[in-house]
């Protein structure tokens, strides 16, 4: 009875010992699944952001934390800046302290994630689009200065600087131009605006609109300081910033 009773508990350790041991081996393939999808993102408690996927074996392989930085945005589309500061399309990209990522689905791995153009943005942002290489977009065509305009007596102290021009459209689109996109800026760094004796003038610019290879030419009556020295030459809209001298 004894041996019996030695043998139901022996079998009893041995069946516990084995489904104990049974255990072990399936748990693990569930917590690799999951270790496989935590791996795929890294969240940085530094900014609160977390970086996954292509973005992460890219952040990885190009320089990590010392390259690129923490990163500073979630994933989200945005659309990039036209030709030559991007691509003009839409890509998913993500913000990092010294770089933005983008998502180009059109290419295989590795080049499915490339850095932005940010230099590209800022430099324009800050120094305006330049036409290509061999072309202008504005031509000083002669200047002069007036007391008076018409009806228009330029106020004690100030004079009627008129800029003949002509602005030809080589940016590769259409675009309309307009007098408030035009001004001068003096020695002394300030800017003016046309003046509205402008109107008067016999060869007055007009607003028109130019398509690509199409030029238009005209004048514009500026009223600048006496002691001021007229520079340069700006035309500005809501994508372009051309400053040329003036001679």
């Amino acid at each position: 009875m004894c041996k019996n009773i030695a043998r139901v508990v022996t079998l009893t350790l041995v069946a516990t010992v084995i489904s104990t041991l049974a255990a072990t081996f399936f748990i693990p393939s569930v917590t690799s699944s999951q270790v496989a999808a935590a791996d795929d993102c890294q969240t940085f408690q530094e900014t609160g952001f977390k970086v996954c996927g292509k973005f992460l074996t890219y952040w990885k392989a190009n320089g990590g934390l010392a390259q690129q930085g923490f990163p500073i945005s979630d994933v989200f589309e945005e659309q990039n800046q036209p030709p030559p500061a991007g691509d003009g399309k839409i890509h998913r990209v993500q913000y990092f302290q010294r770089a933005r990522f983008e998502e180009h689905t059109e290419n295989q791995p590795p080049y499915d994630v490339l850095l932005g153009l940010l230099g590209s943005e800022q430099y324009n942002a800050k120094y305006g689009t330049q036409p290509a290489q061999g072309t202008q977009l504005l031509v000083v065509n002669g200047k002069r200065t007036q007391d008076k305009i018409g009806i228009y007596t330029a106020k004690s102290g100030y004079i009627y600087f008129i800029l003949d021009f002509t602005i030809t459209n080589t940016l590769g689109k259409p675009f309309q131009t307009n007098l408030n996109f035009f001004k001068v800026l003096s020695d002394q760094n300030f800017s003016y605006e046309y003046a509205t004796a402008t109107f008067t003038l016999p060869k007055a610019f007009k607003d028109t609109n130019l398509t690509p290879g199409e030029s238009s030419r005209g004048e514009i009556a500026f009223e600048v300081p006496t002691n001021e020295i007229i520079k340069s030459f700006r035309y500005e809209d809501y994508n372009n910033k051309i400053t040329i001298p003036v001679p």
